[in-house]
């Protein structure tokens, strides 16, 4: 699955409570979701086999401004694209609205307030997964209080083959904190939190302001966009104006 631990991962590894159930977290804008996004989701679905896959659309983040579609939109969106996965894996999907009502309530969306709210409803003894890409990885040290998060959950990152956690495109911090805290599928499936993990075989290179930009042109091809996802994109004239 091309993961990428350190070989004395067991050793290294920080100990962390026990788990007895997986909760898969995947947030973003998905302005649109993309099959960028059904491929890191399925990527990890197939590692870990998780018991639930939990989708947060982002309300107000504060490192992006100007979604163009409606949370509403955003939402239906999801429901389309992950349907399929939801039922070739058997994997129960919660499109969870947290950050879509802070938004509402005119409060900044950061990823460990999110976070919080999923330990204190799933407890202690469940592994929590949160999913980055290659890109969000890069960022991650201007995340607020990006060390903490490890202390409620484990962060799995997904990359191109030949990425690599010692690159200078990754900052010293973010790379030290991933190499310290390594741990296999099995690991990171069975104990709560603190835990990551990298799978450098993820072949995918799509962005939604790329897919946005296409569709103001005609595009794009199903290629980049779950079909039902681009005919309801069409329905309702999103990104066309």
């Amino acid at each position: 699955m091309g993961v990428k631990p350190p070989a004395d991962a067991a050793a290294t590894a920080p100990t962390t409570a026990p788990a007895s159930s997986c909760v898969l977290v995947l947030g973003g804008s998905f302005d649109p979701v993309h099959e960028g996004h059904i491929a890191l989701a399925g990527l990890f679905a197939n590692l870990l086999r998780p018991d639930q896959l939990r989708i947060i659309p982002t309300g107000n983040p504060w490192q992006k401004s100007g979604l163009v579609a409606s949370a509403e939109q955003r939402v239906e969106m999801l429901q389309l694209a992950f349907r399929q996965l939801e039922t070739e894996a058997g994997l129960p999907l919660i499109v969870d609205k947290q950050e879509i009502e802070r938004a509402a309530r005119r409060q900044i969306t950061y990823t460990i307030d999110t976070l919080r709210a999923l330990r204190a409803e799933l407890g202690e003894q469940t592994s929590i997964v949160f999913l980055i890409g290659a890109d969000q990885l890069q960022n991650l040290h201007t995340w607020h209080q990006w060390q903490q998060l490890f202390e409620l959950a484990h962060l799995c990152a997904a990359s191109r083959p030949g990425f690599r956690l010692d690159t200078t495109l990754l900052p010293h911090t973010v790379a030290q904190e991933f190499v310290r805290r390594a741990g296999t599928p099995e690991q990171i499936r069975t104990t709560a939190y603190g835990l990551t993990c990298l799978a450098s075989d993820l072949d995918v290179d799509i962005s939604a302001t790329q897919i946005r930009a296409e569709l103001k042109q005609g595009g794009p091809t199903t290629s980049l966009v779950p079909a039902k996802v681009l005919d309801y994109i069409q329905q309702q004239h999103i990104y066309t104006n």
